[in-house]
């Protein structure tokens, strides 16, 4: 029996993170074990988390929610769960379904993350399922990961899901990503395209897994390593794709590995951009610089033009703030 651990990583969104796990819950994967990292919520999403797996308080999926199945009806609660903290994974010693993890402070997308790796490989899992808390998965889609991992040799790293959204489920996100580095652009592969499989094959050609969802074994852990927490958030998974490839790992996608993304849910990711939006870009912009560095640098020139070409579209059209971001970034990373 092949142990997986899912790693869900919560900011904010202990509603998404509740519904996520019940699908979870749900999937055909034997010897599976969700571990949530709060990290550090500037709310009560640790006290509500602990509540809802004991079953005090409920999260209700709308009746016309065209996803709700894969939800619904829910699990049985209390259910059966331990809690511990990101100092000490080591010390969580359960074989509950769901473990409960509280960081003190936000240790962003990488680094929350990599608490549940941590925990993965002290306790013997063989493979880790990095899945953003604002999704639902379908029952097979753990299944159809470990059947690509196993399928395309010993040097598989990382494996995509195919992401469709949420709120329009026969819509793509993606497969994966092409990633241009003349251009500083990535084209995501079936990106809002109606999902007819048209894409699947393409998948394979990608340079990156979206970030949503990355499926990796233990040996690749033990000889890649954990994600980079240089970039808090945004850039994560080029980089290590990027690392996985320069050390002769590939990367992938199972395209029956399905999974439906709300998209934006932790990042504020809307056409209005609040404050923490425009923080989310000074992320985005300061880590596409630090990634040329570490793995294009010869290509750096190209990513300068394309960001001062993003900034007159961005001056053009009035967004001043958004402008600033990148000027900001390119002097000061």
């Amino acid at each position: 029996m092949n142990r997986v651990c899912v790693i869900l990583v919560n900011w904010k969104t202990w509603q998404d993170t509740a519904e996520c796990i019940e699908s979870l819950l749900r999937a055909d994967a034997p010897g599976m074990q969700i571990v949530v990292v709060e990290n550090d919520s500037p709310d009560d999403s640790w006290e509500k988390l602990n509540a809802w797996a004991r079953g005090e308080v409920t999260v209700e999926i709308p009746a016309d929610n065209k996803l709700r199945h894969l939800s619904t009806p829910p699990a049985s609660k209390p259910l059966q769960f331990a809690t511990g903290n990101a100092g000490d994974t080591q010390g969580i010693q359960t074989e509950a379904p769901l473990v409960l993890i509280r960081s003190d402070k936000n240790l962003g997308f990488a680094g929350g993350n990599n608490v549940g790796l941590r925990y993965m490989l002290q306790h013997g899992f063989d493979y880790a399922w990095l899945l953003n808390n604002d999704t639902v998965i379908e029952p097979d889609a753990v299944q159809a990961l470990i059947r690509h991992q196993q399928s395309h040799g010993d040097h598989t790293g990382i494996t995509g899901s195919k992401l469709r959204l949420y709120h329009k489920p026969e819509v793509l996100q993606g497969l994966g990503a092409v990633f241009n580095p003349k251009k500083g652009t990535s084209r995501i592969i079936g990106a809002q395209q109606e999902d007819h499989g048209q894409f699947d094959q393409e998948a394979e050609q990608i340079t990156y897994a979206i970030g949503a969802a990355m499926f990796v074994n233990r040996k690749f852990l033990e000889e890649v390593g954990l994600m980079s927490e240089d970039y808090f958030l945004y850039n994560e998974e080029n980089d290590w794709s990027a690392r996985a490839s320069r050390k002769g790992w590939t990367v992938g996608v199972a395209a029956d590995s399905v999974v439906y993304h709300k998209q934006g849910a932790s990042t504020g990711n809307s056409p209005k951009k609040s404050k923490w939006a425009i923080q989310a870009l000074r992320y985005k912009y300061r880590g596409k610089i630090l990634l040329y560095k570490k793995y294009y640098r010869k290509y750096l020139p190209y990513l300068y033009i394309h960001l001062l070409r993003r900034s007159l579209r961005y001056i053009l059209r009035g967004n001043l703030r958004e402008a600033g971001v990148i000027y900001q970034a390119i002097l000061n990373t």
